[in-house]
């Protein structure tokens, strides 16, 4: 009955008269519950009361508690102290300090806070809550944990959209999808099962060892921009803008690539080139595929052409095989062998007992290749031959004047980098 009457008495100094208005009415007022004891000076409307103990109000659907609440009557603001608790329509909220304005409709956990909201919890040392607009804003030392774990500077969290936006050498972990990602920006949408990276974007994926190869497989990707999607074909990778991807021995660099794992299909686009052991395959678009995480066939079109250095010390010889298409097969990350068809031509140099004996030049056709172990070994010519034969003695010296038109040979080598450590996140206790 006490209580009662407590609150009774003072229920006219605690409805404020807020200027903000919630998005489906009119403005609320802060009423409050409970509290083991109240102190107060200062006149009604303009003074200021100290709640201590067991500390409860509620503004519209907003309940707060804490153990210690300052409530400024002129300012329309409270002050809470220790174990706060903030709660709206499922989400939670818990700092040991926040204020909170009954004008805007914000907190401000300065000091640390956690938020807990459908199956997420975000963590982060400085936040603001938006009551009415259901946004949260974390900066500094962000962790969010759902089906993954997000490190980032700053994170916008919507919860009537159930989006996140991260900022600041942000990093994700999911190994549910065997995914980690780094990069300067990104967009989470769970629903449409969308992330969206910016910013020197880098993205790992791996596999399970499978029972052909005993082993795993990585993919790894590196560019400006990279988005995923995952649906009921599995998961799809946009890299575009100076992409590098690296996976087992192969690796490449173009304008743009789509990849899709689970259909085992990679598409690059703008100046693609492939490289596979000492060879590069040049062309205007390059499509490779395969099956069970397992590179089976790279096929270039328009203007293609295999580079091979095949000869460690002659260093400016070149082998060559071009076409308008140019289809490898490859078996555990090898080419073993080769079709060049189309306006095919070849230049390749030929060696006897590591001595130099010049080289044979023939277009035709179509052109089909045999390697072993990554090397040349047999080579067929089908369909309006024509061949010329450059002994060494006529070569020696001019090695680099017999190049193809489409020739090209870049030393870019994309490298997969390692997988990143998790960041220690230290919040203030």
């Amino acid at each position: 009955m006490q209580r009662f009457l407590v609150t009774c008495a003072l229920i006219a100094s605690l409805v404020l008269a807020s200027q903000a208005q919630d998005r489906d009415g009119p403005a609320l007022p802060i009423i409050l519950d409970q509290a083991d004891s109240i102190v107060g000076s200062g006149p009604i409307a303009t003074g200021t009361r100290e709640f201590v103990g067991h500390v409860r109000f509620t503004q519209g659907n907003v309940t707060v508690e804490c153990d210690r609440a300052i409530h400024n009557v002129a300012s329309n603001s409270v002050e809470l102290f220790s174990n706060v608790k903030i709660q709206q329509q499922g989400l939670v909220l818990l700092a040991p300090y926040v204020t909170y304005s009954g004008t805007t409709n914000i907190a401000v956990a300065p000091r640390g806070v956690t938020v807990r909201d459908k199956q997420s919890t975000i963590q982060s040392r400085y936040a603001t809550y938006s009551t009415t607009t259901h946004i949260v804003v974390f900066r500094d030392s962000v962790l969010a944990r759902d089906s993954a774990q997000l490190w980032a500077d700053t994170l916008v969290y919507d919860r009537d959209a159930d989006t996140t936006v991260a900022t600041g050498r942000v990093m994700i972990v999911d190994t549910m999808q065997h995914l980690v990602t780094k990069s300067a920006y990104a967009f989470r949408d769970p629903a449409l099962k969308i992330m969206r990276l910016r910013g020197d974007a880098h993205v790992w994926q791996w596999s399970e060892p499978s029972e052909a190869t005993k082993a795993g497989d990585t993919l790894y990707l590196n560019a400006d921009r990279i988005t995923s999607k995952t649906d009921e074909g599995g998961t799809s990778y946009l890299a575009e803008t100076s992409v590098a991807m690296t996976r087992g021995n192969v690796a490449a660099r173009c304008d743009s690539l789509l990849a899709n794992r689970a259909a085992g299909r990679t598409d690059l686009f703008g100046h693609p080139v492939v490289w596979s052991d000492s060879m590069q395959l040049h062309a205007d678009t390059i499509v490779a595929s395969g099956e069970a995480d397992q590179l089976r066939s790279v096929v270039g079109r328009g203007s293609a052409i295999l580079v091979s250095q095949s000869d460690s010390v002659r260093t400016d010889r070149y082998d060559q095989i071009a076409g308008s298409v140019v289809s490898l097969a490859i078996e555990q990350d090898t080419i073993r062998n080769l079709e060049a068809v189309g306006d095919a031509q070849s230049i390749t140099f030929r060696t006897e007992d590591e001595q130099a004996e010049g080289l044979a030049k023939v277009a035709s056709d179509t052109i089909r290749v045999l390697f072993d172990n990554g090397q040349l070994t047999d080579v067929v010519w089908l369909g309006g031959v024509e061949g010329e034969h450059h002994p060494e003695p006529v070569v020696a010296g001019k090695a680099e004047t017999y190049r193809l038109p489409q020739f090209r040979w870049r030393t870019d080598r994309p490298r997969a980098r390692p997988l990143p450590q998790a960041p220690v996140v230290r919040l203030r206790k």
